[in-house]
């Protein structure tokens, strides 16, 4: 008997960032006596905003539309679950983004979770599993997330991803902004001398024999410009393009470089000439490579930050403490409530701050949420600086390095009370 492949949505899947039993998903859709496909489209809306307003809560959470053939073609999340919804039926927002999802939309299905940043981590893993159409399409470049990879050899050159390519000398991400990416990507390429043209390009190095002595010829005019190594042409050795890879992969693990005081200086010897729309030009560039370096110094200093514990404490769910290595999370775990559980989650901290974990743990890849978490961190700050009223917020949250908690369960107890919002030894 033939398979017959299908596509048709039935669940989101396991969640492996919840260490708590995963909320049923809830479903909302017309009722089974009317006919979706003659139902007038004004009404099919009005009764969808209908029961948006009667049964989603305004909590934290994931939300799936499912189109008339039952497929998923978007996923998003919000801090207030009703309220995002509601704002898909807004009247004369049809050529909008949301309008067109709201028209595409036959079913809608929601999940709840913790936390923002639960729901955060969640979206990620559903864009990543399903790759719903509307999650690309249409959507603004400023907004959408990729990688920043180096890689794909023989002559390695930088490229962007929407996930993370483990395949890749080095993989950053995820970063807002396809836009200023795409722009950065130019910049280095130029600046550390690497090719743009296409992976399919044949490479001929000094040191690669050939049986025929053929004239080979650059597919562009960088080479001429002194802006690529030129690989492609036998006139580059594979020690020296790897040399300027090795620098590029510096920077992109550190941020260091003297790329800004280049350019920099560049823009200014070119203002004095009054070439003003080079040094426009060399302005936006600086700017754009002054973003991108904050970003890799926030990663880099992620990186090297001991294992430490992120803990969520909502008002009205199950607290989770995420467990944060090299900048991403591993693992996560619902918190120790007792001494017995104390001492298995302290097993399972000591396991997880081992250099290498053992053999058969479930343990996550750090870099694929390296950018998010690190963002997430860095609006939380800000937002606790600006904010005077915490105790009003929807949860409580605290980072601790894993090393500084108590073995003993009484003692860590003390230890952690003050810093979250626990009941008190």
């Amino acid at each position: 008997m033939d398979a017959a492949w299908t596509d048709r949505f039935e669940d989101f899947g396991e969640d492996p960032f919840l260490p708590h039993p995963r909320n049923p998903l809830q479903w909302i859709q017309l009722p089974v006596e009317i006919d979706a496909d003659r139902l007038p489209h004004d009404d099919r809306l009005a009764l969808m905003k209908r029961a948006i307003a009667s049964s989603v809560p305004r909590s934290p959470g994931v939300y799936g539309m499912i189109d008339a053939t039952q497929r998923l073609v978007y996923v998003g999340k919000s801090k207030a679950l009703r309220n995002r919804l509601m704002s898909y039926y807004l009247p004369n927002n049809e050529e909008d983004k949301s309008g067109r999802i709201a028209q595409a939309a036959y079913k809608i299905v929601w999940e709840s979770q913790p936390s923002e940043f639960a729901a955060l981590l969640r979206e990620q893993c559903l864009i990543r599993r399903w790759q719903p159409r509307f999650n690309v399409v249409g959507m603004p470049k400023r907004q959408q997330q990729a990688y920043l990879c180096l890689g794909k050899g023989p002559a390695e050159a930088f490229y962007l991803s929407r996930y993370h390519d483990p395949s890749a000398r080095c993989s950053l991400g995820p970063l807002s902004g396809v836009t200023h990416l795409s722009r950065a990507i130019e910049i280095l390429t130029r600046s550390f001398r690497l090719r743009d043209c296409s992976h399919k390009t044949p490479m001929h190095f000094t040191n690669q024999l050939s049986l025929f002595e053929l004239d080979h010829r650059a597919g562009c005019v960088r080479h001429e410009l002194g802006n690529c190594l030129a690989p492609c042409l036998p006139g580059c050795s594979k020690s020296s393009y790897e040399e300027a890879v090795s620098v590029a992969i510096a920077f992109l693990r550190t941020g260091d470089s003297d790329m800004e005081i280049m350019l920099q200086g560049a823009m200014e010897k070119a203002a004095a000439g009054m070439h003003y729309e080079y040094a426009a030009r060399l302005r936006e560039d600086l700017r754009i490579i002054r973003w991108l370096t904050k970003r890799l110094q926030q990663f880099r200093r992620a990186r090297d930050s001991n294992p430490t514990i992120y803990a969520v404490y909502p008002k009205r769910a199950q607290p989770v403490w995420y467990v944060l290595r090299q900048g991403g999370v591993i693992a996560s775990l619902a918190p120790p409530s007792n001494g017995v559980e104390w001492k298995k989650g302290r097993r399972l901290l000591d396991g997880l701050c081992q250099p290498q974990p053992e053999i058969g743990s479930f343990v996550l890849k750090p870099e694929d949420t390296l950018g998010l978490v690190t963002a997430w961190l860095q609006k939380e700050k800000q937002n606790k600086k600006a904010s005077s009223e915490l105790p009003l917020a929807e949860y409580d949250s605290a980072l601790f390095a894993v090393s500084e908690l108590p073995r003993d369960w009484k003692e860590a107890k003390r230890w952690l009370q003050p810093r979250l919002s626990i009941p008190a030894a």
